[in-house]
């Protein structure tokens, strides 16, 4: 497992996003693939960084990352404001139709369609949002 841990300030989250985008290089994975991990994960520490802290700096927000063989995981945890789940499950558009696009939420709508598993929790007072992807790595070129 791969433990990172940022201050709550917007120009923290590139770090994020370089260390996601090194994790999946190295894994090999392609780079499309690469592009929607740290996309995700960029977008989760935004939300909090935004939504959960409302852009107060002075708090962490870590990220967790358990690399397995055929699967990635990252933890997204914070001590800030808790999302309210229910508006997020009932967001409804048509994605073709700019005029039925929301100006909130986009970013949980990002996370459930580019990864294969997206939950929410608050364990001991702190939230937690866990993402999850399978992954197919390059082969080796020769």
């Amino acid at each position: 497992m791969i433990r990172m841990v940022i201050e709550s300030r917007l120009e923290n989250v590139s770090l994020i996003g370089g260390a996601v985008r090194g994790i999946a290089e190295n894994l090999s994975i392609d780079s499309m693939g690469s592009y929607h991990l740290e996309l995700c994960v960029v977008e989760a520490v935004t939300n909090v960084i935004k939504h959960a802290y409302h852009l107060e700096a002075g708090h962490s927000v870590e990220l967790e990352i358990l690399i397995q063989t055929d699967r990635l995981t990252f933890k997204v945890n914070d001590s800030g404001d808790s999302m309210d789940i229910s508006k997020i499950s009932s967001l409804q558009f048509d994605p073709s139709n700019v005029k039925t696009l929301p100006e909130r939420g986009m970013g949980t709508f990002i996370l459930k369609s580019l990864m294969d598993e997206v939950g929410y929790e608050i364990v001991k007072g702190r939230n937690v949002l866990t993402m999850s992807k399978s992954i197919k790595t390059r082969a080796p070129s020769a």
